[in-house]
């Protein structure tokens, strides 16, 4: 009599769970899948790596030619200024010609160039330089003190009295800040410039902008001007060759892997 087949009838067995045991190609589509989306999402962030290079270049080029320009007059900005407006004056040499309203000095935590603590000292400046019927009054962020020397009194030569002509470069106050302490105007005590709070608290309606003053010598070499930070950080090359880069390893590691399975 015939030995029975010991080898099952029927269809191939299931693997665990009742799938079937051989499941290779459909690990392989989403494996191929998911290198795609990953290469194409590198290829993206490095492109627009590329545009925002471009980008803050010319930007870095426009701000150097508005630094090197010879000063211009500071014109009247009124309180329906757009933030557009105010945007083309941003960096640009600007002068103005009034007095200081030293009485109502605001001060501003800051480090020096050189990274010394103190003060910024900031100053209403009433504008004689304009039209018969025009008024502004400019928040002139001096320059720097050290903390020794926040006191007037101790830097009475630099009260600078009478009319004078102020040279420097407007700013536009940032409206954002990271990682920036709130100001404590009860203390007088400021971390950000803002015209519209300040200027509530000395009592003046303030110009949308400011100035900070440049390195023009003053009585008593206090406060010293020419603080403005100018530079602006310019990584976006490094970035897109990282992401390109990135997408280029991941290509060839998906080859290797792939040859060898």
């Amino acid at each position: 009599m015939p030995a029975a087949d010991p080898s099952p009838s029927g269809p191939p067995r299931a693997g665990r769970a009742g799938r079937p045991a051989d499941r290779k190609p459909e690990r392989a589509g989403l494996l191929l899948v998911l290198v795609v989306l990953a290469v194409a999402a590198m290829l993206g962030l490095g492109t627009w790596q590329v545009q925002r290079l471009a980008w803050k270049t010319d930007l870095i080029e426009q701000r150097a030619a508005s630094l090197a320009a010879d000063p211009v007059a500071l014109p009247v900005f009124g309180p329906a200024a757009t933030p557009e407006e105010l945007a083309e004056w941003s960096f640009r040499r600007v002068r103005m010609t009034g007095h200081f309203r030293h009485d109502k000095e605001l001060y501003q935590a800051a480090k020096s160039l050189n990274g010394n603590s103190g003060y910024h000292i900031l100053t209403p400046f009433e504008r004689t330089d304009l039209p018969e019927g025009a008024a502004q009054t400019v928040l002139v962020s001096r320059g720097w003190v050290p903390l020794d020397h926040k006191d007037p009194t101790t830097r009475a030569a630099g009260q600078i009295p009478g009319e004078v002509t102020v040279t420097g470069v407007a700013r536009v106050p940032r409206t954002t800040a990271w990682v920036v302490p709130d100001n404590r105007p009860s203390e007088n005590f400021w971390f950000t410039i803002d015209p519209k709070v300040m200027g509530d608290f000395v009592g003046e309606t303030l110009a949308p902008v400011y100035v900070e003053a440049d390195a023009t010598p003053i009585p008593g070499d206090l406060p010293k001007g020419g603080q403005t930070r100018s530079e602006l950080p310019n990584d976006h090359l490094q970035y897109a060759i990282t992401w390109y880069a990135l997408a280029i390893s991941l290509i060839v590691i998906y080859v290797v892997y792939r040859r060898r399975h």
